[in-house]
């Protein structure tokens, strides 16, 4: 009709005068289409050229046209719904969609600042520096209120969880058994081998990572490959990675270890928990580590959730504590190992252990620990091991006496006969299970899960400095519907090693340990890939993970105990000059605060013991000292001032014969 119209309209118009529409020479089709032009709602028709004025405008009255895109666009977008209906409107809804995601996305949900630091701390010397009062926020997230973080600069206990009572024994046990070895007479035996422990080199001072890295979790061996006396593995070792092994190879002497080292770490521990522990009998006077080596932080950032400079505080908290306590001991701050993944914020479990994984390469994980004992010893090789049986176990039987299969029976009995139990609380008995096959069960429960909730991150590459949108889709189907995350880890933990690096740059006596390539590889540009043979997602590292990090360890530790610089020769002094001055220079210890070596020792050689625990410090000895001279002082002064009496009172007589005719007189 449209078609028939213009038609009509172009022969009607364009005629001239004569030949209107109506004269008596038309045909009986135009007098039709006279009268449908008529009954048009539209009044007089518009012109062809005014129709048409959507593709091809006309351009002034010389008749030309230009070509306009925008209105070629829309007269295409209004020829595709007329043409295609359906499918235009469903590519107009899509559109709709989108350009609404957009908008959520970057105007209603902006990118959110990360790593606000409050203060510098970089510089401080002492506890007392530190201080809250110019925190910027508390929380990962940029607020107060939405984390769980106590106060970094006071010590607090995890005491109401006899879990956590049992570890901190456990620790003041290995303690006390290393200072015992001190005295000439010791006290205390390791029950595993029946011999005492060598004087300790290395303390490693933290929470989950370290306890797991001597092969215990929540104070309880879950992890050692408990050998039997035929030497074959017990029922504990099944499926389980044997950490403490690695520890042992490394880090006990008696076992063949180049290092005597022992691990205070209690898991779901934070800076604060840590703090009180060394309060509280885990360090003590008499214990001397010449290395201290803190792994502080990850249940700080991952279960806590608190702020990057929280951590920071923490972490510097824990180390003026030492120095405060050890000034002579160097201390090692281990950086934040590699994670992109928050843990629970619940309280850890024996289940938790699961994310430590068993290693899948025997040999190259034996071919770190070889190479890091032939690095430390040089051409002499490792010495050999001074107890224990060929295994290495020390002929530790089964655990609890073999009686799992009974613990299991009565376990059935306790439920009674016909019993039934829901899924959930099987569940939550098995999550609170220390050992048997409880314990198994939820090993392998939380395996699993484990590994489905790390299979999409599993090959993900993470950015040191991406951005933080609070609020993410639900799904990619539904981005219009957002929840709350929390921020990335990553850009976290790069940010306080960095803050860590810096403060360890200028002390001498505090060296920063990065173990960041270790675990993760470089891929430029600040991104960097998890090793998964060698860490989680959640900075747990594996059976393999151990032996490399802990071999690096050992290389490090090299460089201070093996290779330690001999202190400069004394001056010669005058021998009139040293017995006037009143100074044994052989007893007491030198002011830079190197150790006294005995005669034929060298200590390139020979580490340096420490002092026995009958004999009485360096600073004792020169008290002793100072107290004799001053005592000697004292007499000759006693004395001078005798003799001035006793010329006073001569010289005074008549005048305190004047003293008391006036006072008689008085009376």
């Amino acid at each position: 009709l449209r078609s028939s119209l213009r038609i009509g309209q172009r022969t009607e118009y364009d005629m001239p005068s004569d030949k209107a529409v109506g004269s008596a020479s038309a045909s009986n089709d135009d007098s039709d289409l006279e009268d449908l032009i008529a009954k048009s709602p539209l009044g007089r028709p518009k012109s062809n050229v005014e129709i048409d004025s959507g593709g091809f405008p006309s351009s002034g009255g010389n008749g030309g046209s230009f070509f306009n895109p925008l209105s070629f666009i829309t007269g295409s977008l209004r020829l595709c719904f007329y043409k295609f209906p359906c499918v235009s409107t469903f590519i107009m809804v899509l559109g709709l969609v989108a350009f609404i995601a957009f908008l959520s996305n970057t105007v209603f949900n902006p990118s959110q600042k990360m790593g606000i630091m409050g203060a510098d701390y970089s510089a401080i010397t002492s506890a007392y520096d530190l201080s809250l009062s110019k925190v910027d926020h508390w929380c990962i997230q940029g607020d107060n209120d939405s984390c769980k973080c106590e106060d970094p600069l006071e010590p607090n206990s995890r005491s109401e969880f006899k879990s956590w009572n049992a570890a901190h024994k456990a620790n003041v046990a290995d303690v006390d058994l290393y200072r015992a070895v001190y005295g000439s007479a010791p006290t205390l035996i390791e029950e595993s081998t029946g011999k005492t422990r060598p004087p300790i080199d290395v303390a490693f001072l933290g929470e989950s990572v370290v306890e797991a890295m001597d092969g215990r979790w929540l104070g309880k061996r879950v992890s050692r490959a408990v050998n039997t006396a035929d030497g074959k593995e017990g029922p504990e070792a099944k499926h389980r990675p044997d950490i403490g092994k690695v520890f042992e190879r490394l880090f006990r002497k008696e076992k063949g270890g180049p290092v005597e080292g022992v691990a205070l770490g209690i898991a779901g521990d934070n800076t604060a928990n840590v703090l009180w522990r060394l309060q509280h009998d885990e360090m003590p006077y008499d214990f001397n580590p010449q290395v201290w080596w803190l792994v502080l932080g990850m249940n700080d950032l991952t279960r806590m959730q608190c702020s990057e400079e929280i951590v920071v505080l923490g972490i510097l908290r824990v180390v003026e504590e030492i120095r405060l306590r050890k000034p002579d001991a160097k201390i090692v701050i281990n950086s934040l190992l590699p994670m992109i993944n928050y843990q629970s914020r619940e309280q850890p479990k024996m289940a938790d252990f699961a994310d430590f994984k068993k290693s899948g390469d025997k040999m190259r994980e034996n071919i770190e620990i070889e190479k890091a004992m032939k690095n430390f010893h040089g051409d002499k090789g490792p010495p050999p091991p001074r107890g224990g049986n060929k295994n290495g176990a020390g002929g530790v039987g089964k655990p609890n006496g073999g009686r799992m299969l009974q613990n299991g029976k009565a376990a059935k009995m306790r439920d009674g006969k016909g019993a039934k139990r829901t899924k959930k609380e099987r569940q939550r008995d098995e999550d609170n299970a220390t050992e048997g096959p409880n314990l198994e069960a939820a090993l392998e429960r939380r395996k699993k899960m484990l590994e489905r909730k790390d299979k999409p991150i599993r090959d993900k590459v993470f950015r040191d400095n991406e951005k933080y949108h609070p609020k993410k889709p639900v799904s990619k189907f539904l981005p219009m519907i957002k929840k709350r995350v929390l921020p990335p880890v990553w850009p976290s933990v790069h940010l306080i090693n960095d803050k860590l690096r810096e403060f360890c740059a200028k002390h001498d006596d505090i060296t920063f340990f990065d173990a960041t390539l270790i675990f993760a590889s470089d891929e430029g540009g600040g991104k960097h890939h998890l090793q998964n043979d060698m860490i989680s997602p959640r900075g747990h590292p594996s059976e393999l993970g151990f032996a490399v990090w802990e071999g690096h360890i050992v290389g490090r530790l090299h460089k201070w105990i093996v290779e330690k610089p001999t202190p400069p020769p004394a001056p010669e002094e005058d021998p009139d000059e040293s017995e006037a001055s009143g100074d044994d220079g052989d007893d007491l210890a030198s002011g830079d605060g190197s150790d006294h070596l005995s005669d034929g020792k060298e200590s390139e050689h020979e580490p340096i013991e420490q002092p026995s625990r009958d004999d009485p410090p360096p600073e004792e000895e020169e008290v002793k000292v100072k107290k004799a001279q001053k005592k000697k002082d004292d007499d000759d002064f006693v004395e001078e001032e005798d003799e001035e009496d006793a010329d006073d009172e001569e010289d005074n007589a008549p005048e305190e014969e004047e003293v008391k005719v006036k006072k008689a007189r008085k009376n």
